[in-house]
């Protein structure tokens, strides 16, 4: 079996990759220099592990992208270091490449579930607030609605990313419902429903989590229409794609009272062009992207490679398997 990685991840890595089976044969590859090593001189290889560095230096150098997509068209396998697949890299991986391929939604769900319940923490115990009276050294208690035990809490886009939320809001006693595309049993909420409940539940949803990809389906699903059936001291929060949001209408429904908070990770264009309504709409709570970041990324997203080489290997089937 041969598999590519990174240098850094053959640093840190390699000898577990060795330990799983000594007869591996590593092409360790440096991200943002296709010459040295070579990619070109890169055999057809069972598995690659398009982690974070490979992606970012995409992103990043234009230059790149066709000398790396030619490497993923000589793949059997590939695991994606992201959760989605709608990075324009990715796209052209899909459509070119005859590999398999993993994405790897299932390791940014802790943080991404911590994030959201550090914003509903936030709105509900009104930190902000709290904050700026230290600055101006007032004194005015003001505990907002003081816990969130009760509360309703609505995740459209039910994943893996959504049943952590889920997870975590059940340990804080809240009514949750999922929202997929196709509904299943879980232990972690209070009912999975399809996308054809969301409207009665927006009038009784007291914090909607939005885990939706890209897609034509999902885009600007969020606009004054929908903003207006919601209930008028709800929060919404988005940790899927900024696409979904109709930004305009969503900064004019906060600004009006339609609702009373959003807590946004991403945005349909990033950065946040600095004209955008957002940035100074009322109790907007914006982030850079970065609610998945976190120090266990890294082993987790290796792991989960080193789990699927190993169910290559013994034909077993692949986590993550990506599905359009």
């Amino acid at each position: 079996m041969k598999v590519v990685i990174s240098e850094d991840t053959n640093k840190f890595y390699g000898d577990q990759i060795k330990a799983l089976d000594p007869s591996i044969e590593i092409f360790s590859l440096n991200p943002e220099n296709p010459k040295n090593p070579s990619w070109a001189e890169v055999p057809e290889c069972d598995a690659f592990f398009l982690s974070y560095q490979f992606l970012f230096a995409v992103r990043d150098h234009e230059e790149l992208f066709e000398p790396m997509l030619d490497l993923c068209k000589k793949m059997k396998f590939i695991q994606s270091g992201y959760a989605g697949m709608d990075a324009p890299f990715l796209q052209a991986v899909l459509k070119e490449s005859q590999a398999v391929i993993a994405n790897a939604s299932s390791i940014y769900g802790k943080p991404m579930s911590h994030y959201v319940l550090a914003q509903m923490l936030r709105w509900n115990k009104r930190i902000d607030e709290h904050a700026i009276m230290q600055k101006e050294k007032e004194w005015m208690p003001n505990g907002g609605d003081g816990e969130l035990t009760d509360k309703t809490l609505v995740i459209l886009g039910y994943g893996g990313i959504g049943k952590e939320v889920a997870k975590l809001g059940k340990t804080f006693n809240m009514k949750v419902t999922g929202i997929r595309r196709n509904p299943e049993e879980c232990d972690y909420a209070d009912e999975v429903l399809s996308i054809d409940a969301l409207e009665g539940l927006l009038p009784l949803t007291d914090f909607l989590v939005m885990v939706l990809p890209d897609s034509e389906s999902t885009r600007d699903i969020v606009d004054a229409n929908f903003l207006k059936k919601m209930n008028s001291s709800s929060m919404l929060i988005n940790v899927g794609r900024g696409s979904a949001i109709v930004e305009d209408d969503l900064a004019d429904a906060l600004n009006n009272g339609i609702i009373a908070a959003a807590a946004l990770d991403t945005t349909k264009n990033e950065p946040l062009e600095k004209e955008s309504k957002l940035w100074g709409a009322k109790n907007c709570f914006i982030t850079p992207h970065d609610s998945a970041h976190s120090l266990m990324s890294l082993p987790r997203s290796f792991n989960l490679f080193l789990e699927n080489v190993s169910n290559l290997r013994d034909s077993q089937p692949i986590k993550n398997l990506w599905e359009a």
